[in-house]
């Protein structure tokens, strides 16, 4: 019987190999189960219901399965992730409830209120991925969020942290086969910095490592990104936002 994988499934997989080998040996050893007895064995095979009827799971360790189709010559391999977020998705039912028309009508005022906003300034934090060339994990909020109430010496920006920020996405993607670049390693091992709003003077300023030297465009993608008014904008450099360096 042969054993195809979802290109999503394949590059988990491929991954693990490199960066969890010990389990990358474990989905192995219940990959060869499948082959051989794709509806027995090893890894208690359960038959899925709901969303996923049609295909089957089988653990490989702890709150960990592998999601399988079975045909005539073949078995093929969906995903390889968290057993109970797989199970949530076959398993829960919503029940919405109606708005009522008052606050109906609250809601789509709100919308109107906040149309034409999007392009206001923010501040935030982001990454910079040197092999696309693009700004990845950002997180932003509109400077007029804020009050003085929020500033640190006339300095305000998101209460989110990088550290935070990666530990969240790099779950998201080893647990929801959603990929695995670009949160892989060490959250301060890739370009990343932040902005920050001087309630005082109304000016922003882009925080980074000395590595905004080397890519000097990027500076224009932020200012973009936090749509910021390059006049009123001014790029700094702390050793915190150097490459590899961090709190510790």
């Amino acid at each position: 019987m042969k054993l195809l994988f979802t290109p999503e499934a394949l590059q988990v997989y491929e991954n693990l190999k490199t960066s969890f080998p010990e389990e990358a040996e474990q989905v192995r050893g219940c990959l060869k189960e499948i082959v051989s007895n794709p509806t027995s064995g090893g890894g208690c095979p359960v038959a899925l219901t709901g969303a996923l009827q049609g295909l089957w799971s089988r653990e490989f360790g702890l709150h960990k399965q592998i999601i399988y189709s079975i045909s005539d010559d073949a078995v093929k391999v969906f995903s390889v992730g968290d057993r109970t977020d797989i199970e949530k998705t076959s398993d829960t039912k919503i029940t919405q409830t109606q708005y009522s028309e008052d606050e109906y009508r609250s809601v789509l005022a709100q919308m109107e209120a906040n149309r034409g906003k999007g392009g206001t300034p923010k501040v935030g934090i982001f990454w910079y991925n040197v092999g696309r060339d693009e700004l990845f994990g950002v997180v932003s909020h509109p400077a007029s969020d804020y009050s003085r109430a929020n500033a640190s010496d006339g300095r305000i920006t998101c209460s989110e942290l990088h550290e935070d920020i990666w530990k969240k996405e790099f779950h998201r993607q080893r647990y929801k086969n959603d990929g695995i670049e670009p949160f892989i390693g060490a959250y301060q091992d890739k370009p990343r910095g932040r902005v920050f709003y001087n309630i005082d003077d109304g000016t922003f300023e882009v925080a980074t490592g000395k590595w905004l030297q080397d890519y000097p465009h990027v500076y224009n993608m932020i200012l973009e990104e936090f749509n910021l008014p390059p006049e009123k904008t001014s790029p700094k450099y702390a050793v915190h936002w150097d490459i590899g360096q961090s709190w510790r």
